[in-house]
């Protein structure tokens, strides 16, 4: 079974240094990255694969279609079954947290920039 990552972020900064994390960790060596949830949804309607489990790093805040309404998309359909979430934001509030609790395929919150600490021994079933 293989792991697909997606970074789901606006910040271009952000997602070089997210996206030199995921290939120093070992998770995925291409990790595709998407300036808003819109975009990483329609990937994921037209390109998932039952044999694929998908690991998501998502911001809240985007344009377009936010964090918030890209997880509301996704907990009532059958990608639900193969993507996991991690929240990665600058918010600090944590009624944003609690509120990432309440999806069933959010595994972590962090608060931006991810450090290369937080995915060693990561693995996701």
């Amino acid at each position: 079974m293989s792991l697909r990552v997606l970074i789901v972020d606006d910040d271009g900064v952000i997602v070089l240094l997210h996206k030199r994390i995921i290939m120093n960790s070992g998770l995925c060596s291409d990790p595709m990255v998407f300036s808003n949830g819109k975009t990483a949804l329609e990937y994921l309607h037209a390109h998932v694969q039952e044999a694929s489990r998908y690991l998501i790093l998502l911001d809240i805040n985007m344009p377009v279609m936010n964090g918030w309404e890209f997880l509301d998309s996704i907990k009532s359909t059958s990608l639900a079954m193969q993507v996991k979430v991690i929240v990665i934001s600058s918010s600090i509030n944590s009624s944003d947290r609690e509120k990432a609790g309440q999806y069933t395929e959010v595994i972590n919150y962090i608060e931006k920039p991810l450090k290369q600490d937080q995915l060693t021994g990561f693995s996701i079933s």
